[in-house]
C-alpha cells in the first residue's frame, strides 16, 4: 500500500507519521525481526492450538513443553548465533516466562496424566 499512488492520499493527515510508517514497512531488517518473532513463537503457538482441541492431550503436556522450550531455544540460540555452552539473556526472559506460566497452570493432574501414559 505504501509504494502505491493512493498513499498519498492517507498520507495528507500526518505527513511524519505517514513517512515514517513507510520507512518502516520498506525496511528489511524490520522484516527480518518480523520473521525472528514469529520463529520464536511459533513453537508457543503450536502447543496452545494442540491443547486447545477436543482430543485428550493431558496425557502429553510434559513431552510438549518441553519440547515447545527446547524449539524457542534453538530458535533464539541460532538467531544469537550462539553455542549451546553459551548464555543468551533473551531466552533466560523467554524461558522465565515461559516457567511462570508453566508453574501457575499446572496441575497434580498433568503429573498423573503423564506417569500412567504407556509411551
Amino acid at each position: 500500500m505504501v509504494i502505491s499512488d493512493e498513499w498519498s492520499s492517507y498520507k495528507e493527515d500526518d505527513v511524519v507519521k505517514a513517512q515514517s510508517v513507510k520507512e518502516t514497512l520498506l525496511n528489511d531488517n524490520w522484516w527480518m525481526n518480523v520473521d525472528y518473532i514469529l520463529a520464536f513463537t511459533a513453537p508457543i503457538y503450536d502447543v496452545l492450538r494442540k491443547m486447545d482441541t477436543d482430543m485428550t492431550t493431558l496425557h502429553l503436556v510434559y513431552e510438549m513443553w518441553d519440547s515447545m522450550i527446547e524449539k524457542v531455544r534453538n530458535v533464539i540460540f541460532e538467531h544469537e548465533r550462539k553455542r549451546e555452552v553459551e548464555h543468551s539473556s533473551f531466552f533466560e526472559i523467554v524461558n522465565s516466562i515461559l516457567i511462570d506460566c508453566w508453574t501457575k497452570s499446572s496441575t497434580s493432574l498433568h503429573c498423573l496424566a503423564h506417569s500412567l501414559n504407556p509411551r
